[in-house]
């Protein structure tokens, strides 16, 4: 079988700041020397202002990001479009909550309302996609530390392993996005 789809992926070791400039094409290239489609999956707090938020209704709403720490996956896909961007960040979140669930157990809920995670009433996630010039570009992140003056819980709650949780789901979110690629060449047009 001929070599497939893959995507450089990284797991960053040491805690980084997330700030916009991760959501700039080819971010992982320059800073990690990641080619082509990549994820990089690092811990640490965010430093995006109300005015750089890319979700139009996240901004009029000034939605108030959380302060301490999170897990943030920032991933680029080549050759996408914003709508294709969109279904591979809801793959990515499907994944989460899949990975959630099944670490917290029946105890507690883990429910997903649109493209964010809520724990009750509370913000597990934030999340944005956002079209560049050559890329679609995903930030997907996990609240570890809660929150409550903004409404988001974290899963420090749970004594959840924030690098476990982040290679898990990241591995997860690869295969799939492998396996979809894969099926597109492996499927014969009905003539």
């Amino acid at each position: 079988m001929a070599e497939g789809y893959r995507m450089d992926y990284l797991l960053v070791p040491d805690a980084m700041e997330m700030t916009i400039q991760a959501m700039r094409p080819h971010w992982a290239l320059k800073e990690f020397d990641l080619w082509g489609d990549s994820m990089v999956i690092f811990r640490g707090p965010m430093n995006v202002t109300p005015q750089e938020c890319i979700d139009l209704k996240e901004y009029k709403r000034g939605t108030v990001f959380p302060k301490g720490d999170l897990l943030h996956f920032v991933i680029e896909h080549f050759n996408d479009n914003l709508e294709t961007g969109i279904l591979r960040q809801n793959i990515l979140v499907s994944i989460a909550e899949e990975k959630l669930v099944h670490r917290i157990g029946s105890a507690q809920k883990v429910l997903r309302w649109g493209d964010d995670l809520y724990d009750e009433d509370k913000r597990l996630t934030l999340t944005a996609v956002a079209p560049t010039l050559v890329s679609v570009k995903i930030h997907f992140g996990i609240c570890i530390d809660s929150f409550p003056e903004s409404g988001f819980a974290g899963i420090d709650e749970y004594s959840l392993d924030p690098i476990e949780l982040g290679e898990v789901i990241g591995n997860q979110y690869r295969a799939d996005i492998r396996r979809l690629r894969e099926k597109c060449w492996r499927m014969r047009p009905i003539l």
